[in-house]
């Protein structure tokens, strides 16, 4: 194969990372998708003497770590609101994420009046919903357990999940046709007992 092909195939897969990244729905794997895809593009550039090009991956490059590194700078005082139903704020979040909602939770259907709900705050900003129902020996069925993309590296839910625990939970049950939230799952401490269903213990 001529140099100048696997120079073009290198260019391509650097584009194609670059466009990859642009479907993510974690801000921090965007970030790193695009820096992985911005660097084989600037070799690619610089190999082909692309200048102007090679100066728009640098930039990107650059732009993609300051924003790495603020995104873990940003201070995070979260609270959780309890609640019911399916009216007011927890309406609304399910109305507005909602495509990127069903992303994860395919067989989420809505809340329901009788839903128990945890609102996620850092500051003044929603940051997630967490609904279902809580039996009366405080196993939460979950239905839905969404965050925001600025709030996915796990910190939100471990959060959520102790002040559950210090509520009176002590089981949170999640069963999904859907393996996009199993890996964030395993993460805070979910266990696969069957197909489809997750435990954690709480207490």
């Amino acid at each position: 194969m001529e140099t100048r092909t696997i120079l073009e195939i290198v260019g391509y897969i650097g584009s194609a990372l670059v466009v990859l990244s642009m479907t993510m729905t974690s801000v921090l794997r965007l970030r790193l998708v695009n820096i992985l895809g911005s660097a084989i593009a600037l070799a690619y550039a610089i190999a082909v003497t692309a200048y102007p090009v090679a100066a728009l991956n640098a930039f990107l490059i650059v732009v993609n770590l300051v924003k790495i590194f603020q995104l873990f700078r940003v201070e995070k005082a979260y609270r959780l609101i309890q609640t019911k139903g399916s009216t007011g704020l927890p309406k609304y979040l399910a109305q507005k994420y909602n495509d990127d909602i069903l992303n994860f939770f395919p067989d989420f259907k809505g809340l329901s009046d009788d839903d128990d709900v945890f609102i996620l705050m850092n500051g003044d900003t929603a940051t997630g919903i967490t609904a279902g129902k809580i039996d009366a020996q405080g196993t939460f069925q979950i239905s839905i357990d969404y965050t925001t993309p600025a709030y996915r590296d796990n910190s939100a839910g471990l959060f959520l999940f102790n002040e559950i625990a210090k509520r009176g939970c002590k089981k949170a049950v999640f069963e999904t046709s859907s393996k996009n939230h199993e890996t964030y799952m395993y993460k805070i401490g979910f266990v696969k007992i069957s197909r489809g269903k997750y435990v954690k213990e709480l207490l």
